[in-house]
């Protein structure tokens, strides 16, 4: 009789661990708000399409993300292409499995927005004057706007006058147009050629027109899909197979709306290489910078 009930309570066991949910962490950076709304249209629909229980966890912070990613506490992460090279530093097994487009675009750009109208036309002319960043982690709204000034050899240590971090990119265009700040340091999509570039970080503080961009740094990567540290080689291909075919139907188009994209495509080698030379330009040359993982687990 123990064998059998053995076999029975393992045979329970497994089919129990068969129903625990895929985890599934995203941040905030349109906003609690905005992040809010995401598990009643995420979670159905991954549901459905990965044939088993999703659960969305909502993190305050792409850092508090980037550590529950590298320590295996969700299975997959819509993240930051920051947040995500520093959790695989930490955990090289984890890989970046899609990368989200907008506006046909794989990429994206760091811009300084103003108000409409300003005086403020220069980076030059910044000095001084007061400045709405997103967080010390965010990509576009701290890291790269910095590297922009740098690269004008204006050392950004006490470049502003007063620094104010606002926590999301709607908030920071909020601060500008209220002039409560000179300027904000937000996001773009990298331009139509011919166009001039437009500041989508500022599209939850509509209008957008309200605002004009002062200053943008090249393309950079758009977030990615990544799955932690021993994801299931199959799944892998579920995983990439449901982000890449989301544009297809209603519903999945919802799901896009959602996370504020377009569709998916597939993440690829160099795709995080701005992103590890503005890290290497942070550390001492005998700290190197690890380079992240693309799927299957092999170097970037």
């Amino acid at each position: 009789m123990r064998p059998l009930l053995g076999v029975l309570l393992l045979s329970a066991s497994l089919a129990l661990a068969a129903e625990d949910p895929l985890t599934f962490g995203i941040s905030q950076p349109y906003g609690a708000e905005a992040a809010d709304k995401v598990p009643a249209v995420v979670e159905p629909y991954l549901t459905k399409a990965l044939k088993g229980p999703v659960k969305v966890v909502h993190f305050a912070t792409s850092e508090e993300l980037a550590e529950a990613l590298a320590a295996g506490k969700v299975d997959l992460a819509w993240i930051t292409p920051l947040a995500f090279v520093r959790a695989s530093q930490k955990n090289p097994g984890i890989a970046a499995l899609s990368k989200a487009t907008r506006k046909g675009s794989l990429f994206y750009r760091a811009v300084f927005v103003t108000k409409q109208g300003s005086a403020l036309t220069t980076l030059a002319q910044l000095k001084g004057k007061k400045v709405a960043f997103v967080s010390k982690s965010s990509t576009s709204g701290y890291l790269f706007a910095r590297e922009m000034l740098a690269k004008e050899n204006l050392n950004p240590e006490g470049f502003f006058g007063e620094e104010v971090f606002s926590g999301d990119h709607p908030a920071v265009c909020k601060a500008v147009r209220e002039g409560k700040v000179d300027v904000g340091a937000t996001f773009a999509s990298e331009p139509v050629e011919g166009k001039a570039v437009v500041a989508t970080g500022c599209e939850d503080a509509p209008p957008v027109s309200d605002f004009a961009v002062l200053a943008s740094t090249g393309n950079l990567p758009n977030e990615v899909i990544a799955a932690r540290d021993f994801f299931p080689p199959k799944r892998v291909n579920d995983v990439i197979a449901t982000f890449g075919r989301m544009d297809g139907t209603p519903e999945g188009k919802k799901v896009l709306e959602a996370f504020r994209v377009d569709g998916w495509g597939v993440a690829v080698d160099g795709d995080f290489a701005p992103v590890l030379d503005l890290l290497r330009l942070k550390k001492p040359a005998a700290e190197p910078v690890k380079e992240p993982v693309k799927k299957g687990g092999k170097k970037k």
